[in-house]
């Protein structure tokens, strides 16, 4: 019987993969030839789709996208009228203009704009050059010489080389060069094509990335050539390709490189639909690295990530039952409120960009109803912090949201603050920080948690370092005069959340690493107290200030690192539910929405069905 239930488990693991899998694929990045800037703290994806311009999609985090509600390049702005393919898009700080250059009529083009969603005119509609090209890109030396690289029909499809006039869009005629043509056997399956140019430098070489083989085929790949000039000669690494068929991909190339938040040097191209159908193409991206050898080889992780279109609506539910993940984007440390309004609202940290809002009637259909914050109004005390781990309350007649605000390893200068709102999706008005670790001494002041008491207010945090308490002011946005903070729980826990059932309150907090992906060991355990102000203990009778605790939420072999809770609500059943985060891992990609059934034993303590997440259970009753 136990070997029936565990391959009927595997079983549906597969079938909830697969399922996923089919999902995420048609939410692809619907781009060939993609591009990707980074621009005050935004990606912003540019690609060969449209047939009468250029689209922008734009991201927070490279994982899930946006699309502009209007393209970046119409071709009304444009010299050619079709086939518009293979943008790149340049932020040129000393003319204060990004520059695009792309491929319009079989032919490249140049435009320019204040603001990298467009629109992006040309000053003047005519070619760069009166022959037929494609796929130009730019490349800004050391020394401020500009020069484009692009693709001529002769002889097929080489890539050549040509200074540039000062004003980025005029190409000096008398520099063109020949860089590279087909010379390679890998090269030879669909032969005469070398394209989509890019260049880089890395320690004084400069490298050139390009594609052989016809975008057609299932071999198209990426090789590259270096040079000690950016004119050449060039000579291609005996290797080649460094990116042809990885994982389940086909029709790998077109590509372009970049930089990540953290510095992290990426490169993003094209594949096939699938392995039968080449459109829509999709954008993916990995990470490239040098060798430390005397000529550092460039190299692609064949770890592919595949970022997925932002969609507004998630529907988990069939019929009776429901499937985890319930939203399948990374929302990690939710929060959740029943509004007055009889729906619910759920808030998380901000791995999507100004703290994202979803909204439910029944728990398991969610839509995306916006941000708390835009750039323009989201808390700054901590200028390059990210907003953590939001607590929703309903105060006085407003809605606030408190909110914890670090950078990674700012134990001693992160903190939390609280902002206000009329509705539950706001525009929230930020109201400023509570405290900050060093104010309060106490270190990672974060994973802040509310609870009124007896007509008084108090404040609950802290990560790691100790759990601790305050009393608030009567408006819940300043600590109370002369309130004296007390430790209530040791050093192995965050984010706390209290619910008082009967007699007792009930402790729930995280153990365990929260964010290293499938090797995290998140997990949600509980203790509980006749006291709010405790003393809690585990089911064991150990004091959680000595780090006693019961296990409530562990891990699968679907999910891992599954805590950080939200409030329990209840159905109109009286049944009570959980919401968290955790890592799916098939698709380890940020942290995941994950709920379910809190139950109680004879002697009162909560648990979870197996003490792991749920794949499919019957859904809430509404």
């Amino acid at each position: 019987m136990k070997l029936l239930k565990t391959i009927l488990f595997l079983f549906l693991i597969s079938v909830v993969s697969v399922q996923g899998q089919n999902n995420r694929r048609n939410d692809l990045v619907p781009f060939g030839d993609p591009f990707i800037m980074l621009y005050d703290n935004v990606y912003y994806a540019y690609g060969t789709n449209a047939g009468d311009g250029i689209e922008v999609y734009t991201s927070d985090n490279l994982r899930t996208w946006e699309k502009a509600s209007q393209l970046a390049l119409h071709k009304d702005n444009s010299w050619g009228e079709k086939w518009f393919w293979a943008p790149e898009v340049y932020y040129i700080k000393e003319k204060n203009k990004f520059f695009m250059y792309y491929t319009a009529n079989e032919h490249i083009c140049v435009a320019t704009s204040d603001s990298p969603l467009g629109p992006f005119v040309q000053e003047e509609k005519k070619p760069m050059l009166d022959e037929k090209s494609i796929d130009n890109s730019l490349f800004i030396d050391d020394d401020g010489k500009a020069y484009l690289y692009f693709d001529l029909f002769n002889d097929g499809l080489n890539i050549w080389v040509a200074e540039l006039e000062n004003d980025l869009q005029t190409i000096k005629k008398s520099t063109m060069t020949k860089c590279i043509n087909v010379s390679q056997p890998w090269e030879e399956v669909w032969p005469r094509v070398n394209e989509g140019p890019f260049v880089i430098k890395h320690k004084g070489v400069y490298y050139l990335t390009y594609s052989a083989n016809s975008y057609e085929s299932q071999f198209y790949g990426i090789g590259y050539a270096t040079a000690t000039s950016p004119m050449g000669p060039w000579t291609k690494y005996e290797k080649n390709p460094i990116l042809q068929k990885p994982e389940d991909l086909v029709g790998v190339g077109h590509s372009a490189m970049f930089r990540d938040k953290r510095g992290q040097l990426k490169i993003v191209f094209h594949a096939h639909n699938n392995q039968e159908k080449i459109h829509p193409r999709h954008m993916y991206i990995a990470d490239v690295t040098f060798t430390d050898d005397a000529m550092p080889v460039m190299q692609v992780s064949q770890r592919i990530t595949k970022p997925e279109v932002f969609r507004t609506e998630y529907k988990a539910a069939e019929g009776d039952m429901y499937h985890n993940p319930v939203i399948s984007r990374s929302l990690p440390d939710p929060t959740i409120i029943k509004a007055k309004d009889g729906d619910f609202y759920l808030y998380a940290t901000e791995d999507i960009r100004n703290t994202p809002i979803f909204k439910s009637k029944n728990l398991v259909d969610w839509s995306f109803v916006g941000t708390a914050f835009t750039n323009e109004t989201r808390p700054n005390f901590e200028p390059k912090g990210g907003l953590w781990a939001p607590d929703i309350e309903y105060i006085n007649g407003k809605y606030v949201l408190y909110y914890s605000m670090s950078v990674w390893g700012g134990e001693w200068t992160c903190g939390i603050g609280a902002a206000v709102a009329d509705k539950p999706e706001g525009p929230f008005t930020d109201k400023g920080k509570l405290f900050r670790s060093n104010e309060i001494d106490v270190q990672n002041s974060i994973d802040q948690f509310y609870i009124e008491e007896k007509g008084k207010k108090y404040l609950f945090w802290g990560s790691f370092r100790g759990i601790y308490a305050i009393e608030l002011a009567d408006d819940g946005l300043a600590i109370k005069p002369g309130a004296k903070k007390k430790q209530v729980a040791g050093t192995a826990f965050e984010g706390t959340y209290i619910y008082k059932k009967g007699k007792y309150y009930y402790f729930f907090a995280s153990v365990g690493s929260c964010c290293e992906g499938v090797k995290s060991t998140y997990r949600l355990v509980v203790g509980r107290s006749k006291s709010l102000l405790g003393p809690y203990y585990d089911k064991k009778g150990k004091n959680m200030m000595d780090n006693g605790y019961t296990l409530v939420i562990g891990s699968n072999e679907k999910f891992v690192g599954n805590g950080h809770c939200s409030e329990i609500v209840q159905d109109k059943a009286g049944q009570d539910w959980i919401f968290y985060h955790g890592v799916d891992v098939n698709n380890p990609r940020g942290r995941v929405l994950l709920m379910d059934q809190v139950k109680w034993d004879k002697d009162g303590w909560p648990y979870v069905e197996g003490e792991n997440p749920s794949l499919s259970a019957k859904k809430p009753v509404f």
